[in-house]
């Protein structure tokens, strides 16, 4: 649990290095090299990911950009986008630069989107306000994106404890994530496991909604949203039956996977380590046994190959390392975005769901 100290110090930190938002013209820029741009006679780093979207405002995709290079050179590149730049200035009208207090370029999105108007402040004056009216909530984890701005905070109501049918294992608080990102202030349901206190973020039950208007009627509209998954003690109406069909489940080649590759690919847990999360061995084993070669394996044929291990135990596996710190390093903000990949696989259509096993010809 997250002490009221540590959220002190969480918010002070998100609010002193929050990337400012600056509206300005198009033509106010300057391409000084194809990383960094210059304005108001300072020089900003472009990051690559504001350096797309400067090439998606030019009417460029990045590849071009990367060809433009090759063909011409990188001054001939930059003089080139400066010109298309001065053309297009009057007809692009404005853009929002996203900049990190050293000056890095994060993100750049059109000028007059609605949702550059939500602040850190906006977004922690809305978790007190929700938490205010929510007494007894706990703080299972925060998340704070130095390079983008993205806040999340997720909490639990031990007062909304539920059990999932007649699985003595499956029990948890409900509560709720609450996120800010450059699209605008999303709720989506937070599901606390208590059996090993693992956490899991979902995003396509009908509970999930964001806010990206900042008007009155937005705003009445999202705390209305709120009040209603509080009064069915944020319980995904959806969420017991999902987790049922995810225990009775086999996972396919291609889920188990897609978990693996989710834990490896965001830390450096080896195979060895990775099998305490999801037992995968077995399964390849098997396989192996039976004469099949998984590596020449097409995605198609994996999402139709059936394994040992159910849905619900790769769900798990991600959550458990997302939730946990085991001493295996982790690239930096990757839990919570663990735990909303293991959300997005309970709410898919499972693979094997529908697989006719016994069949005429």
């Amino acid at each position: 649990m997250i002490t009221q100290s540590q959220f002190t110090a969480f918010r002070e930190d998100a609010l002193r290095n929050q990337p400012l938002r600056k509206e300005v013209s198009l033509s106010e820029i300057r391409f000084t090299t194809l990383d960094s741009i210059e304005y108001a006679g300072l020089q900003f780093g472009l990051a690559r990911p504001a350096l797309k979207d400067l090439m998606r405002v030019l009417g460029f995709s990045i590849s071009t950009e990367e060809r433009l290079s090759a063909a011409i050179g990188e001054d001939g590149a930059r003089n080139f986008l400066n010109s298309l730049r001065t053309a297009l200035s009057q007809s692009a009208g404005t853009i929002i630069l996203s900049v990190t207090p050293d000056r890095v370029i994060q993100r750049i999105t059109r000028g007059g989107s609605t949702t550059s108007l939500f602040t850190a402040s906006t977004y922690f004056d809305t978790v007190d306000r929700f938490m205010n009216q929510n007494g007894g909530m706990l703080i299972k984890d925060m998340h704070f994106n130095r390079e983008t701005g993205a806040i999340s905070l997720s909490a639990a109501s031990p007062s909304g404890e539920f059990q999932v049918g007649n699985l003595s294992n499956e029990v948890f608080h409900g509560g709720l994530n609450l996120s800010i990102t450059a699209d605008g202030i999303k709720a989506n349901p937070y599901l606390h496991r208590l059996i090993c206190t693992n956490g899991m973020v979902t995003r396509s039950f009908e509970e999930s909604f964001n806010l990206n208007r900042n008007n009155a009627e937005a705003w009445t509209q999202f705390w209305q949203n709120l009040e209603r998954i509080e009064k069915g003690g944020f319980k995904p109406v959806a969420f017991t039956n999902k987790v049922e069909q995810a225990t009775n489940t086999r996972a396919s080649l291609f889920e188990l996977e897609r978990g693996m590759n989710l834990i490896t690919n965001n830390s450096k847990c080896t195979k060895d380590d990775l099998q305490q999360f999801i037992n995968f061995k077995p399964t390849y084993n098997r396989l192996h046994s039976a004469g099949i070669d998984t590596v020449k394996l097409s995605d198609a044929q994996k999402r139709n190959l059936r394994t040992g291990v159910s849905v619900w135990d790769v769900i798990n596996g991600v959550t458990d390392f997302a939730s946990h710190n085991y001493g295996i390093e982790k690239s930096a903000n990757c839990d919570r975005h663990l735990q909303l990949q293991a959300g997005d696989i309970l709410t898919k259509q499972f693979d094997t769901q529908n697989l006719i096993l016994n069949q005429p010809y």
